[in-house]
């Protein structure tokens, strides 16, 4: 899905997409410090509150390779999309910064719905809903501190796919096979 979209931001002016990244534009201090923080922080609230992912995290597997390039493809499209692509767009039509915000972090949350559906944990939904509000909240405040320039939440957003996203496929393939197995 995310090659899919990268080809059709890619196929009609590869240059304006790679414009959109914010390669060599000038990222506040602030942007960069708070790209750190947001990393560090999530990925350590995730370790702490999901004893699996925290298990899985220092070891060494095929699927932590295969989740290599769809931790750098989803943090470039998603934050291209949900930060760049949705914050300026509700700018354009006058919404205000934490109506930009909070709208973005709403979409960014229910599109990873998914994991609750890929895990047939309808409970999970709920906490995978606030967590990834909660960090898109916090992934709009790094493109806000950076200038708009949507760079920082990308390396950030990779970041924390690179620690939890291997764990969190591995947890929710292993509740989605047990689950097979007991029907």
């Amino acid at each position: 899905m995310f090659l899919v979209a990268l080809i059709i931001f890619l196929l009609p002016d590869p240059a304006s997409f790679f414009s959109l990244l914010g390669f060599g534009e000038h990222v506040p201090v602030l942007g960069w410090v708070l790209a750190f923080v947001v990393t560090i922080v999530f990925s350590l609230y995730t370790l702490w509150v999901l004893p699996e992912v925290r298990s899985f995290v220092f070891e060494v597997s095929w699927l932590k390779a295969l989740a290599i390039p769809l931790a750098i493809l989803s943090g470039v499209i998603e934050e291209v999309f949900f930060r760049k692509i949705m914050m300026d767009l509700f700018q354009d039509l006058d919404y205000g910064i934490f109506a930009q915000i909070f709208f973005s972090a709403v979409i960014f949350a229910a599109i990873h719905l998914v994991w609750g559906i890929f895990a047939k944990d309808w409970r999970m939904m709920l906490s995978v809903f606030l967590s990834t509000f909660v960090l898109g909240i916090l992934l709009s405040f790094v493109y806000i501190a950076s200038d708009r320039v949507i760079y920082p939440a990308i390396v950030a957003h990779i970041a924390i796919n690179l620690i939890i996203e291997p764990g969190l496929l591995y947890t929710a393939i292993r509740q989605s096979t047990r689950e097979d197995s007991s029907s």
